[in-house]
């Protein structure tokens, strides 16, 4: 989770007419007594507005110049979110119309870092699992 607060745009994935679609989003994460949160705010004329159900949100972070990436894919249950004062604002990058609130309710978080390592074979890269689930 400490990776997802680092930063502030994934990909939101849900599944419309029996086929996987990933958007581009501004979030934000909430940790609380409530559990683990995820915040968006869309359009309520969009696809994912009109979505509730299974969801998967994935962000990563890749970075040439110094040979490192991470990935970190979380799990859990998308809802339009009514009423709830205390969620932060992701600062959607579009504000126009963003008036509906989702909330992604966490249930598995995994990830990965990857670091290449100096090596003779190009495509020698050490993998690392940050969690599971």
């Amino acid at each position: 989770m400490a990776l997802l607060t680092s930063d502030s745009v994934g990909r939101l994935c849900i599944i419309d007419h029996g086929y996987p679609l990933a958007f581009p989003v501004n979030y934000r994460v909430v940790q609380d007594s409530a559990g683990d949160r995820i915040v968006f705010r869309t359009s309520p004329d969009a696809s994912l507005a009109r979505y509730e159900g299974p969801s998967s949100l994935e962000v990563d972070s890749i970075s040439p110049d110094h040979q490192q990436a991470w990935s970190v894919m979380v799990h859990g249950r998308l809802r339009r979110s009514l009423g709830e004062a205390d969620l932060p604002d992701p600062h959607p990058l579009v504000r126009e119309q963003r008036s509906q609130w989702l909330v992604l309710d966490v249930s598995a978080v995994s990830g990965r870092r990857f670091q290449s390592t100096p090596a003779t074979d190009r495509f020698s890269v050490d993998w690392q699992t940050i969690g599971g689930g």
